[in-house]
């Protein structure tokens, strides 16, 4: 299903679009880098009402954050990869040729990773390293808390990825993709999570799932982490199922 040639030339097509590069780390480092900063410079201007940038608090707050900016830049990235063949007419080439359309959807998924989790890896990096060593006198994230941070932005950029190119592939476009991904995360999710009597339904939402994995339950909603796991894998497959479904069926 998956041809390393394929994924290589999907990762190489990527990464020849410098501003997509440019925004998504922009979106994720930048902001990191700016938030950090912020807090850096209330503590010095004023300690005794602003805390440090670091400790496990402010760790818990970033990584929340963040893995929101991760999902946002999978988006962008995963609807890029999920579309462009279709949208530059390339696909059509590539399907003539005879080579296997499920092979050819399937190389988008791990070439939008090669691009996002390098980026999530770096950003859970250095918002480990600022949670450490700015803790000052507050308690500072343990190596337990790190882990789960670390694996919430990287199943944040995976998830985001198969989403996105699950849906661009099945509607063919990246604009609209972007806009109903953002919509969800930003917008609807959160309002599910905060509607009380859904109960456990809530503990569908990946938002949800992501804040379990990163030992984290900001939304009020308890979820096992294995529960969180499946969830995470059950989007995941329902997106490459569609999208995989729709390229094989899509007419040349």
């Amino acid at each position: 299903m998956f041809d390393l040639r394929l994924i290589r030339a999907d990762a190489l097509k990527l990464h020849r679009r410098y501003g997509m590069l440019a925004m998504s780390l922009l979106l994720t480092v930048g902001m990191a880098v700016l938030v950090f900063a912020v807090e850096i410079i209330q503590h010095a201007d004023n300690p005794l009402k602003h805390d440090p940038a670091g400790g496990l608090h402010s760790y818990q707050g970033a990584i929340s954050f963040l893995t929101v900016m991760v999902f946002i830049v999978a988006a962008i990235v995963g609807s890029t990869a999920g579309a462009q063949d279709i949208e530059t007419g390339v696909f059509r080439d590539l399907a003539a040729t005879g080579r296997s359309r499920i092979a050819l959807f399937g190389s988008r998924i791990p070439g939008a990773m090669a691009i996002v989790l390098p980026i999530a890896a770096l950003v859970a990096a250095l918002t480990g390293i600022v949670g450490v060593t700015l803790a000052g006198s507050l308690a500072a994230p343990s190596a337990g808390a790190i882990a789960g941070g670390t694996a919430a932005l990287l199943a944040s950029g995976a998830l985001g990825c198969f989403v996105a190119v699950g849906l661009a592939a099945l509607i063919g476009s990246r604009g609209p993709v972007i806009a109903i991904v953002l919509g969800f995360e930003l917008a609807i999710s959160p309002l599910l999570s905060s509607i009380g009597f859904l109960g456990d339904i809530r503990q569908a939402l990946p938002a949800n799932a992501l804040d379990r994995i990163a030992n984290q339950a900001h939304r009020g909603v308890a979820v096992a982490l294995g529960t969180a796991i499946v969830v995470l894998i059950a989007w995941a497959a329902a997106a490459f199922a569609a999208g995989a479904w729709r390229t094989r069926t899509h007419e040349i």
